[in-house]
């Protein structure tokens, strides 16, 4: 189902240049080095430079900022490393490239010029007292499936942001995606020297957060305040950050929108994609691939970029069980976790309506099932055979099976562990719609809120100009306290009884304790399941029901065969 967060194949080639593809391509630029005079105004000098940026009446836009050496030529899939000390002058106009990806219409990052020298970030900061400023600082790592989106897509500027909330200093990363990013290499004979690459774009994250600690206070930012938030594959991400060793200390609070640590894969799968990636390429070693040519990796994406990985549960910097990290080793960090009312519904279009959302959605959640053990299916088929488990007018079993399992059930696994634990936590639920009823309060519903940007997904109406305002208050609050409340909405923490919950809709900011207590309950047993992103897998875990309905479909058609051979022969008696 995840596959189609990226958009379809079929949209990757059109004709003429869209509007969108005109719109992105006319963003491009390549920031220069300045050899001569610059204006001191818009400059900022960091370990690894000084860059000359924007200025937008009250706002500075720093764009394109590279945070490490750029993993081409004989650094492709090697640990990211920073950049050398440098005097040297330099543009920040313009974004970097995007990380490799397949082209698609509906993805407007992917349409910007792409290049595996993509480590780059962004900053927004109000110009007043740049100098002198201490403001928290709001590091934003966006979505996408860990395959695709980028810096450059206009939903992920933090531009209005920041003109509307000039106390915080935003901060947008790009990171090695897919193929490049995600890929195990540790098994081919030459891999031993690769053994962290299934985990390269989470290692990028954290090179980027060690380069906002040492030089964010130029900007106006406080080093030692900073909140780490993102949505869906950005979600998972500032989950696991907040669960590895590498990154303790870079941050002080995390905020998770509809994505969690279940956004992982296990070294087996990661395996396959692995063998997928050496069958296609007919390469041996990590040398062969390396001598590919950046065009050839992007075809390769497109080859076997629908097998894609999501980071990988090595044991060494993804624990075997991430959610183990919630139950004391990150209880300093601060934590914000949501998920929207209808999750799942964003994928209607992917699967080509609501008539096949709805089939393909009972179809995944009886595959899924299938991989399960006996009480775990027990649970599972309770839920799914219960109508009172349906929290909206328009959702089947089916599809709250999928969001509890993939979405609200990880999210609530984190927060109980991390409150038991004493970690401050906090959680939401987002009702509010995207516009057109069918799609309800879909995954990333709340991003356009959240981030000021005004582009509804799912080309839903503009936000709520209250709500919007309303929200946005909330995530600057808690990035600079560690509380959200904002006034007249009281917003308490969530602890492991009452676990209240903010409701958030237009006109109506309520809490909740225990919300849809039943599907908590017959989910949970299930939060140790992660569930793979492709649903061709899902087969490979049941072979033997496979076998059952290979054999009772053939079966079905012997026998509508002898029905239509006994009918053809009644009507050829004579009469």
């Amino acid at each position: 189902m995840l596959l189609a967060a990226c958009g379809s194949k079929q949209e990757q080639q059109p004709q003429q240049p869209s509007e969108l593809e005109q719109e992105m391509t006319a963003l491009y630029g390549e920031n220069k080095v300045i050899k001569g005079d610059y204006p001191d105004s818009l400059a900022v000098e960091t370990a690894n430079g000084i860059f000359v940026g924007q200025r937008d009446s009250t706002l500075l836009a720093f764009k394109g900022i590279p945070y490490a050496l750029q993993p081409t030529g004989d650094r492709r899939w090697q640990v990211a490393r920073p950049e050398p000390d440098s005097r040297l002058v330099r543009e920040a106009k313009f974004f970097g490239h995007t990380a490799i990806q397949s082209r698609s219409q509906g993805n407007a990052a992917s349409l910007y010029p792409q290049g595996e020298d993509c480590l780059t970030l962004n900053v927004w900061t109000a110009a007043d007292g740049i100098r002198t400023a201490r403001r928290p600082v709001m590091v934003w790592i966006h979505g996408g499936s860990y395959v695709c989106d980028g810096t450059a897509n206009p939903r992920n500027w933090g531009d209005k942001f920041v003109k509307a909330h000039p106390e915080v200093v935003f901060v947008s990363i790009n990171y090695r995606l897919g193929l490049l990013g995600f890929l195990d290499l540790s098994s081919l004979p030459d891999g031993k020297a690769y053994a962290r690459s299934g985990n390269l774009g989470l290692l990028d994250q954290v090179e980027a957060l060690r380069w906002v600690k040492r030089n964010i206070a130029a900007f106006g930012g406080d080093p030692d305040n900073v909140t780490i938030f993102g949505h869906s594959a950005g979600a998972g991400s500032v989950s696991l950050l907040a669960s590895i060793d590498e990154a303790q200390g870079l941050f002080r609070r995390i905020i998770a929108q509809s994505g969690s640590v279940a956004f992982t894969s296990s070294r087996e799968d990661c395996q396959r994609l692995t063998k997928r990636v050496l069958d296609a390429t007919r390469a041996k070693t990590v040398a062969d691939l390396k001598a590919l040519s950046t065009d050839d990796i992007i075809a390769l994406n497109d080859e076997v970029g629908q097998f894609y990985r999501f980071p990988e549960r090595d044991g060494g910097l993804i624990p075997e069980d991430p959610y183990s990290r919630f139950d004391g080793f990150n209880a300093g960090i601060d934590m914000l976790i949501g998920t929207t009312a209808d999750e799942a519904r964003y994928w209607i279009d992917a699967m080509g309506g609501e008539e096949d959302f709805d089939m393909a959605t009972w179809l995944w959640s009886r595959y899924i099932i299938m991989s399960l053990d006996s009480a775990q299916r027990s649970s599972a088929n309770r839920f799914l055979s219960d109508g009172d488990v349906v929290n909206t007018s328009f959702s089947s079993p089916s599809v709250e099976f999928l969001n509890e399992l993939m979405f609200r059930g990880p999210a609530i696994e984190m927060a109980q562990r991390h409150a038991a634990s004493g970690g401050r936590t906090y959680m939401y639920t987002w009702l509010e719609y995207v516009g057109a009823p069918m799609y309800g309060a879909c995954h990333g519903t709340e991003v356009c809120y959240v981030l000021n940007t005004g582009r509804q997904i799912k080309g839903g109406e503009a936000p709520d100009p209250l709500l919007a305002r309303q929200v946005q208050q909330m995530w600057v609050n808690f990035a600079s306290t560690g509380n959200p409340s904002i006034q007249g909405h009281y917003w308490p923490a969530y602890e492991t009884t009452q676990r209240a919950a903010m409701l958030i809709a237009r006109d109506s900011l309520e809490v909740e304790n225990d919300r849809l207590g039943n599907q908590r309950q017959l989910i949970a047993p299930l939060m140790r399941e992660y569930i793979s992103p492709i649903f061709s897998d899902l087969l490979d875990k049941a072979p033997w029901y496979l076998g059952i309905a290979v054999v009772t479909l053939v079966a079905a058609l012997l026998l509508l065969t002898w029905l239509i051979v006994r009918i053809r022969r009644l009507f050829k008696r004579p009469r």
